[in-house]
């Protein structure tokens, strides 16, 4: 119960302290969509689609990777009939030759496979990294641009909008006087020279 109570005090007084620093008359609240910067924002377009060319590049390699392994699997599957087909009227050495021939190509296969395995995770690894590397700095290029500007106007808190909880909510479902600066901002960061 002294638990509770201590709780219940605590509780009581931050909303107090709240509810006062709320009242105060410069108290201005500014809000921006992150989400809405980052669709409408020329340098996060730029860098969303350089990282979709990255992922292209990347699936048009791993495609062409496998198109050679598909090939050299073929080769095998129609030396196999071949085999299948002449063995009664081939000659020991020519059977010999023929099975050496087959086994290299399921060496290569295999070793392909492996090495482009190995290209596709080093090259998803990469693209993941890029893609959080840029994110971060937009999101840290945001972040400042948000601050310059409430400094400059004054506001005394900046809230970011668009963000939701882990049940899918948004944060705040209502902000009464906060002035929506998603456009000036996406506004400013467009007229920047990257």
């Amino acid at each position: 119960m002294d638990m509770f109570m201590k709780v219940s005090v605590f509780a009581v007084l931050a909303m107090s302290f709240l509810t006062t620093v709320l009242a105060a008359e410069d108290f201005r609240i500014a809000k921006f969509d992150v989400r809405k910067i980052f669709s409408d924002w020329n340098y996060s377009i730029e860098s969303q689609k350089k990282i979709e060319d990255m992922r292209a590049e990347l699936e048009e390699e791993n495609n062409a990777r496998l198109a050679a392994i598909n090939n050299l699997q073929m080769q095998r599957t129609k030396m196999h009939q071949q085999y299948q087909k002449d063995a009664a009227s081939m000659t020991k050495e020519q059977k010999v030759k023929m099975d050496t021939a087959f086994r290299s190509l399921g060496r290569d296969a295999l070793a392909l496979e492996q090495d482009r395995r190995d290209f596709f995770a080093k090259g998803r690894r990469h693209l993941a990294g890029e893609i959080t590397s840029e994110a971060n700095l937009i999101l840290d290029r945001i972040t400042q641009e948000a601050q310059v500007y409430a400094l400059e106007k004054k506001f005394a808190m900046v809230v970011e909008s668009g963000g939701e909880t882990t049940s899918n909510t948004p944060f705040f479902l209502h902000l009464d006087g906060a002035v929506d600066i998603t456009a000036e901002l996406i506004k400013r960061l467009n007229a920047k020279k990257e």
